[in-house]
Order: C-alpha cells, then sequence, then structure tokens
C-alpha cells in the first residue's frame, strides 16, 4: 500500500510522482473492474429532439446510446449568447433525483445564466427511463434488482458511474464545450457518484459533491448501490488513498450541512471531522502537484441534507476555477439569495416527505437568478409512446444482462 504520508516530502522530485501515478492508474482499472465499467464504449448514435427557448437560455433535448440496450434521454442547458467553447457540467442525480427534480431543474438553469453548460441525463429507473415514466421512484433500490445486476458482474453503481462517462463523452463531442473545463457535480447518491467519477475518469477537471461522505459511515450503512461498492473499494484503499486518485486532474468542493443526520446519522459531528481529516492527507497530494486549493471541504452551520450545489458558495468555488463568461467572485457575491422552500411554494412545488423540511431541502439558501420551475411536460424528451420501451428502462438493461450472461 502507497503511504500519503510520503508526500510530505516530495514536493519536486518527479520520479516520486512517475511512481504515483503509475500506482493510480494500477488503482483506477481495480475500481473500474470493481464497478463493471465496460472497456470499450460504442458510438453514442445521437439523435436530436429539438430545443426551448427560455429567456437568455437554450434547453436542447438529445437522446443517445450509452451501450447496447440502453438508451439515454437527455437535456442541455445552455446560454444563449456565451463565447465558445464554453466551461460545462454534468449533473449525478441522487436518490429519486432526475432531469426535471427541482433542485436539478435549478442548477442546470442557474449554471446556463452563469455560462455554464449543463447536461442534465435521466438516471436508470427514473422519470423518462422508468417503465411508466414515474419519477422518484428510486426503482434500483430493492434487492432484487442490486443482486441481479450484482451476479452479472454490473453493479448499479457501475451503471450509474457509466452513463455518466456517457454523458462526458457526448459533452466533449461538441465543438462549443472546453475539454479543459469540464466536470461534474452532484448531491447525495449523486455525490457518490461524482466522488467516483472524479477519481475514474481523469477528462474532469472539477468535482462539486454535495451531501456525501467519504468517511466509515458511508462504509457501515446505507443502500446497497453505494454500501457495497464502497465495502469493496475499502478492502483495496482507503479513503485517502481513493480520493487521491483524483490528484492532479480533478479539483474537488465537498459540501454537507454539519446538521446532515442523513449522512452523518449520529449527529456529533463524528463523519465530518473524520473526512477532513481525510482530505487534509489528500491535500498534500495536491500540494506536491502545485495545486494546494485542489481539494477543500465547506460546512453550513446547522445545515441538513441540501442541494448546496447551488448556494452562493458552490458558484464563488465555480467562478474561480472556470472564469465562466467573464463572472467574478464579486458579482457572484451581489447576487441576492432566496429560501428554497418559498421558491418551491411559489412554483407550486411538493417536496418529498423526507426531505421537504426545514432542516434539509426547504431551508436551503440558494442564489437568485430569477429561475422558474420549468415541470416535465416541457423538459420531455421521449413520447408518451416511446415510455417503458426496454432500451431506456432498468428493466430493459437488466433482461439485456441476464440474456448476455
Amino acid at each position: 500500500m502507497l503511504s500519503l504520508s510520503s508526500f510530505d516530502q516530495v514536493f519536486g522530485d518527479i520520479h516520486q510522482l512517475e511512481r504515483f501515478a503509475r500506482w493510480q492508474a494500477k488503482k483506477r482499472r481495480q475500481l473500474l473492474d470493481l464497478l463493471g465499467i465496460p472497456s470499450q464504449s460504442i458510438p453514442l448514435e445521437l439523435e436530436n429532439r429539438g430545443l426551448l427557448v427560455y429567456d437568455d437560455i437554450t434547453i436542447e433535448k438529445w437522446v443517445y446510446t450509452s451501450e447496447h440496450g440502453s438508451r439515454v434521454p437527455a437535456i442541455l442547458y445552455r446560454p444563449n449568447n456565451s463565447v465558445a467553447p464554453m466551461p460545462s457540467v454534468v449533473l449525478t442525480f441522487g436518490h429519486g433525483g432526475s432531469k426535471s427534480q427541482p433542485a436539478y431543474n435549478y442548477a442546470g438553469q442557474l449554471y446556463a445564466k452563469m455560462g455554464i453548460a449543463c447536461l442534465a441525463a435521466d438516471p436508470i429507473g427514473e422519470e423518462e427511463r422508468h417503465i411508466q415514466g414515474k419519477m422518484g421512484t428510486r426503482a434500483h433500490d430493492p434487492h432484487s434488482v442490486h443482486q441481479t445486476a450484482w451476479n452479472a458482474s454490473r453493479p448499479i453503481m457501475g451503471k450509474l458511474v457509466w452513463d455518466t462517462m456517457r454523458g462526458v463523452d457526448f459533452m466533449l463531442g461538441r465543438e462549443d464545450i472546453d475539454p479543459h473545463r469540464i466536470g461534474v457535480v452532484g448531491n447525495s447518491l449523486g455525490g457518490a457518484k461524482a466522488g467516483w467519477m472524479a477519481v475514474l475518469d481523469t477528462r474532469l477537471h472539477f468535482a462539486l459533491i454535495s451531501g456525501w461522505a467519504f468517511a466509515e459511515a458511508t462504509l457501515k450503512w446505507g443502500k446497497f448501490c453505494t454500501r457495497l461498492p464502497n465495502e469493496k473499494m475499502s478492502q483495496i484503499l482507503d479513503w485517502e488513498q481513493y480520493l487521491s486518485l483524483a490528484a492532479p486532474h480533478c479539483n474537488i468542493l465537498i459540501m454537507n450541512g454539519d446538521a446532515d443526520v442523513i449522512i452523518d446519522r449520529h449527529g456529533h459531528g463524528h463523519t465530518w471531522r473524520e473526512m477532513q481529516a481525510v482530505v487534509d492527507q489528500v491535500s498534500k497530494v495536491y500540494m506536491a502537484f502545485d495545486n494546494p486549493n485542489g481539494i477543500r471541504c465547506w460546512l453550513e452551520p446547522d445545515g441538513g441534507h441540501r442541494p448546496y450545489f447551488v448556494h452562493p458558495a458552490a458558484l464563488e468555488w465555480l467562478v474561480e476555477l472556470l472564469s465562466p463568461d467573464s463572472w467574478t467572485i464579486d458579482q457572484v457575491r451581489q447576487l441576492s439569495t432566496l429560501n428554497f422552500g418559498q421558491w418551491g411554494d411559489t412554483n407550486g412545488i411538493a417536496f418529498e416527505q423526507l426531505y421537504g423540511t426545514t432542516l434539509h431541502q426547504r431551508g436551503a439558501t440558494v442564489s437568485d437568478m430569477q429561475i422558474r420551475y420549468l415541470g416535465r411536460e416541457k423538459l420531455a424528451v421521449l413520447t408518451k409512446q416511446e415510455i417503458g420501451r426496454s432500451r431506456y428502462t432498468l428493466q430493459g438493461w437488466l433482461n439485456k444482462l441476464t440474456t448476455t450472461l
């Protein structure tokens, strides 16, 4: 096992850094195999399904191929008049999340207004990739689904990560996207996915990870899709080594609320202290690559499980890193803020019972750029007749796995 403490003394030692890069490549390969990530990709077979224009942003509708028998409906938010090539993000969704889920709907528009293109693709089992077109289903959670995928050496987390990688493929195939300013943004399960992406996909420049922890808590409890891959990973690496795989290519900001009992279940703050210690060690690796601020933690006092990726602090970090459309940190700080619960009420949104509390989503502070909620009818990519077809659904993908064993 490689010890990160060695980075205390290796500044400028190119031979040590080269050895570290070889170690990283070996460990990434092990993790890719653990998740069952396909070794080769196939053509995306892009299909344009039209576009919408709202105020100063354009929303493109697309369908593309993830793998044989698995197609993805997605929308791309972009500014109408941005100077190409643009920085971009690929969203990674939490449990029950999809492209029409309010927080991600808000983020896509907000980022586009700031000159950052944003891809939102339905995760398998949700919205237009659900067999009945339903939202918030968590269709991949049942043990039978997990077991079928796991037995086929294609864990659910691996499928979610692979589909995200294909979203990156889509973005990098566009002439208006800057390949040096692309990253992932996600919350909760989406934060876990963003973490895997940061350490596995060296094309990424940044990862904004919200509502998630790299600590013992996410090894001990959680749903099959997150906990079991983490348990397997911990037999190969510790958390410090895991996150060090993101250096130096991927800048990381990890955002949480210190009262988030969804992640820090006992509410004593141990999870956050443990993760900060991990990040402090991993920062030595970034420092060895002359990027002392390459990984950071941010905590909101008294904050719960919230969409921190639309918090003003998240926008400041993105602007500092990406310089989109000449935005400055001072301009971000001059934006007014609003309460996400009040915004939801104004837009007629019914929050989920679990998260629709003042502690969690209803208590979130978000930057205000006059965002309006665009419901799923406006963001629909597929026709009603296509909903439920096997090429789009979780069941279709699972059937494909079992018939090819």
